[in-house]
């Protein structure tokens, strides 16, 4: 009698290992973005830089990441294989973080920064493409949901990390930056010897439009596209404060010393953020988007005001309701952009997607380094609060969602 041969796996459960090393791949690169948050204070003290120097850590990171998505985005809709972009980019993210745990001086720190900022910006787009091309195979709509856990889980286990190396002086320097290097080389692996599945074939009817220029294909969607990285911009703007200044601002409402227990601040938002987006996966994107700013507005007012009046629970309740507005408005915008994006173009508009992001958050955190410095940290903050108000009233008053 012949053995019968195994039924072969569903398509659902093939993809199941690529879309776990993409996520990898992501927290990998994410974690790069706030791991060095709760040690800036440490070279602060160690060196003895001003505010806008911490500022401009963050920034030539988000700089970083603007290079190698400008240059890089529409390259991924080219290529055969996506993993042509993603193995490169992780071998970047290594070394950068590899450079950074090993520095010794300001200049090391900042090229580590900007080379992990190379390699998240090269991963970026073309994992959420690549994501999204695989909810096209297997008729799925995991990839805004899946995407945006990993961005906030890597980017929430980043301060803990480093704060948890510092509590126990365990290498806290060098340590959370090897593990990141680790988490790259692994999600390589992964992605090389792991199942990828061909590119989906494009139907014959639908070759026509898929050699349309961008222009052409998005005449009607700029408006709503543009609308969307607004709201990104805004998202990642206060996002980006809590990462370069949530430590310090926390700190100084704190006794000294607890520079380990302020950088939890960074975790505590992030994971309020990942919870967020996971609880409103199936929740309508614009209605998201609108709760999402409304409530970013009013907790950063809050954290203002709990700055102001010295009130550290009222600071870090107020950063958990940041965190929530903030997980709502991204992954609002998020499903807008599987909508809006035509899959010819994917890889091209996810990558201005996050070009928009980045910029608006490097520029906006330079400008707050510099005004602390020139005017003092509540001065600033409170300064703050009346452009983050107007820019979330004028996206709930002009939003196309």
């Amino acid at each position: 009698m012949t053995a019968s041969l195994p039924p072969p796996l569903p398509l659902s459960s093939l993809l199941a290992i690529p879309r776990a090393f993409l996520a990898l791949a992501l927290v990998g690169a994410l974690l790069g973005s706030t791991t060095p948050s709760p040690l800036y204070g440490l070279y602060q003290s160690l060196w003895g830089f001003p505010s806008v120097v911490l500022s401009a850590l963050y920034a030539v990171y988000a700089f970083g990441v603007l290079l190698s998505l400008a240059a890089l985005g529409r390259l991924s809709d080219r290529l055969p294989d996506r993993r042509l972009i993603l193995l490169p980019a992780l071998a970047v993210v290594g070394l950068g973080a590899l450079l950074f745990g090993l520095a010794d001086d300001l200049q090391a720190l900042f090229l580590g920064r900007l080379l992990a900022g190379l390699g998240t910006g090269a991963l970026t787009g073309s994992a959420n493409a690549a994501l999204m091309d695989f909810d096209n195979l297997d008729r799925q709509r995991r990839a805004p949901s899946l995407a945006s856990i990993a961005f906030t889980g890597g980017a929430a286990l980043g301060p803990v990390l480093s704060s948890a190396a510092l509590y126990l002086d365990f290498w806290p320097r060098s340590s959370p930056f090897l593990l990141i290097a680790a988490l790259a080389l692994l999600a390589g692996l992964g992605l090389v010897f792991g199942y990828w599945p061909q590119p989906a074939k494009t139907p014959a009817a639908d070759r026509p439009a898929a050699h349309q220029p961008l222009a052409q294909t998005m005449a009607s969607r700029w408006p709503a596209f543009a609308m969307v990285c607004a709201v990104l911009v805004l998202g990642w703007m206060v996002g980006s404060l809590f990462i370069a200044l949530g430590t310090t601002m926390l700190a100084s409402l704190l006794p000294a010393g607890a520079l380990a227990a302020a950088g939890l601040i960074v975790a505590a938002f992030q994971i309020a953020a990942g919870v967020t987006q996971f609880l409103c996966r199936r929740l309508p994107a614009g209605r998201a988007i609108h709760v999402g700013c409304a409530l970013l507005a009013a907790s950063w007012a809050g954290c203002t005001a709990s700055l102001a009046y010295g009130q550290a629970w009222g600071f870090c309740l107020f950063t958990l309701g940041s965190g929530v507005g903030y997980g709502a408005a991204f992954v609002g915008a998020m499903g807008r952009l599987a909508v809006i994006a035509p899959a010819e173009h994917r890889g091209a508009l996810t990558s201005l997607f996050y070009v928009a992001g980045y910029l608006g958050s490097a520029l906006s955190i330079l400008g707050i380094g510099a005004l602390v410095d020139a005017i003092g940290l509540l001065p600033a903050m409170q300064g703050l609060v009346v452009c983050v108000g107007l820019a979330a009233a004028a996206i709930l008053w002009r939003g196309w969602f």
